[in-house]
């Protein structure tokens, strides 16, 4: 149900891809430019040392011979590291500069642009409202920020892990078999750590935007509500996952690359709405499918406005409450009595 309802409002609010895909072809053009302007005299000092080739031919060491993949990878960036550390004197600005304009504040500004999204679509799924993209980022500024600071810090153990996990399987593809089964190992355990946090952070963003509280209270809120559901929440998470996962590779094969450009800023809606439908369903409180249709986690019901006074019923619903079928009856039963 979760799943399906996702793919119903992120087809229904494609519009947002766009945006999100401005937003974030902004962002790269600026701070990209910067990033290479400060970090000229880091790049001159690697294409000194021929650096560029060296990290190029670790996918001919991958291919050739797997066994020293682990100690070449070592050697490389022990090569960069004590080159940094002998002219660092001379590129530390370079370094900082690098640090913070192609690192921190594009990562700072994703995530207030996630929250923003999460803003939007909130609006949208509980009262079908539509908000303007950037005036409700201006709008919501304060909390994007704090939402974003914050989200460093909840990361940090998420890239740890990642590492961690790419230096065992450097020190496991030692052959050409340990190489495909480590690779195999990795890509499940990225798949299931990747799931993980997507169902951490499910009711998290909900949460602060339908509150307007720290960023901290939300998270352990939707923590709270997530352990209700976990593991059939971390399963539907698998099974998003791997939907990105496969339509990404899919497209990305067949337009050489070209079709990432839409297919990243569309992850960010389709995750964005997938967190609100499970934050939605979980508190069991009712949502917009449509211009005019509800859908009641509770009931598994879904009706359409009030106003029209009828009820109708979608493949996504599973049935109709023996409530709604009572007060069918009891009106039939007193029109009748009027009549007589």
């Amino acid at each position: 149900m979760s799943y399906k309802n996702t793919m119903k409002l992120f087809a229904s609010n494609f519009m947002l891809v766009w945006k999100q895909l401005l937003y974030l072809f902004i962002v790269v053009v600026v701070f990209g430019a910067i990033a290479y302007s400060v970090s000229i005299p880091f790049i001159d000092l690697l294409k000194s040392c021929n650096a560029g080739e060296k990290f190029i031919s670790i996918f001919k060491t991958a291919y050739n011979s797997p066994s020293e993949l682990f100690l070449y990878v070592s050697n490389c960036f022990r090569g960069v590291f004590s080159l940094i550390s002998e002219n660092f004197g001379h590129i530390y600005l370079s370094l900082i500069g690098l640090f913070f304009f192609g690192f921190i504040f594009p990562f700072v500004l994703i995530q207030m642009s996630i929250y923003n999204i999460n803003s939007i679509l909130f609006q949208k799924l509980t009262m079908n409202m539509e908000a303007n993209y950037f005036q409700n980022g201006v709008k919501t500024l304060k909390h994007s920020i704090l939402y974003a600071l914050t989200n460093i810090l909840l990361n940090i153990p998420y890239f740890a892990i990642l590492v961690l996990l790419f230096f065992i399987y450097l020190q496991i593809a030692t052959t050409i078999l340990g190489s495909i089964l480590g690779l195999v190992g990795l890509s499940a355990l990225l798949i299931i750590l990747r799931s993980i946090k997507i169902s951490l952070f499910t009711c998290y963003t909900g949460y602060m935007v339908e509150h307007s509280c720290s960023p901290f209270v939300a998270f352990g809120k939707g923590i709270v509500y997530l352990t209700k559901q976990f593991w059939k929440v971390l399963s539907t998470s698998i099974i998003m996952h791997l939907t990105i996962i496969f339509v990404i590779s899919f497209i990305a094969v067949f337009t050489f690359l070209s079709g990432l450009i839409v297919l990243i800023p569309a992850a960010f809606i389709l995750i964005s709405t997938y967190n609100l439908v499970i934050y939605q369903n979980i508190k069991g409180e009712r949502y917009y499918l449509g211009s005019n249709v509800i859908f009641n986690p509770v009931q598994y019901k879904v009706k359409t406005n009030e106003s029209l006074n009828q009820t109708n019923i979608p493949e996504e619903a599973i049935e109709i409450s023996p409530k709604a079928k009572n007060t069918k009856k009891k009106r039939k039963n007193s029109k009748s009595n009027i009549k007589k």
